[in-house]
């Protein structure tokens, strides 16, 4: 397993030299509460709370590089990693969280960061929390092709509506960063239906569903 984080606008990716021992993840499900008759209090589903991922850590000091469970070609000060982990939680900086022979793949933001310098070799022992990203666009009524209702003219004519909207996309273009976790959330509203996109284009994914590469176009399911 390898732990990855690349700055979405710049590219840059560190990687971890010391593995945490797991990483965490937590997804919940929003409910709303009412009151039936008869029945008593029940709740609905309302949508997802964003995603987390957490792990507990060490940087490890210069002196420990050539330990057997070093990566040493990952190694980067634990000064430097600290300041890459701050820089990222006070500017808010667009991730892509990647570990390996898993499914997390996910565009997110440092949350939380806490590092304490513990022993005499130098190491920082550190605990992080990423936080999912979600884009939001704000689109214009121009953009969605929208127009105020139908009026009559001064000259008794009526303005004409415009045509429906074209249909949903059924199919989609890979774009770096994606997983079929995202996709599936994206288009098919549950991130959860990734299994069915991934049998739709099993052929053209392979058979790891972790591996997906940018200018791949997927069919969407129905």
């Amino acid at each position: 397993m390898d732990v990855y984080i690349t700055e979405k606008e710049t590219g840059t990716r560190i990687a971890l030299a010391m593995l945490p021992e797991k990483v965490k993840h937590k997804g919940s499900t929003k409910f709303q509460s009412y009151d039936i008759i008869n029945v008593g209090e029940v709740k609905l589903p309302r949508g997802t709370k964003l995603l987390s991922f957490s792990w507990s850590g060490t940087f490890p000091g210069e002196s420990r590089k050539s330990a057997s469970f070093i990566k040493a070609h990952h190694w980067k000060a634990p000064k430097e990693m600290e300041s890459i982990f701050e820089r990222w939680r006070k500017n808010g900086t667009v991730l892509i969280l990647m570990v390996t022979e898993t499914w997390i793949n996910h565009e997110v933001m440092v949350s939380d960061y806490t590092g304490t310098p513990t022993g005499g070799c130098g190491d920082v022992s550190y605990d992080v929390t990423f936080i999912e990203n979600k884009e939001i666009k704000i689109y214009t009524t121009s953009e969605l092709n929208i127009m105020p209702s139908a009026k009559t003219n001064e000259n008794g004519t009526t303005a004409t509506r415009p045509e429906p909207a074209a249909a949903a996309a059924t199919t989609y273009t890979v774009k770096k960063g994606d997983n079929l976790w995202n996709i599936a959330k994206k288009f098919l509203g549950d991130g959860s239906r990734y299994k069915e996109l991934y049998e739709l284009n099993k052929d053209t994914i392979g058979s790891n569903p972790n591996l997906i590469y940018p200018g791949q176009t997927f069919t969407l399911p129905a």
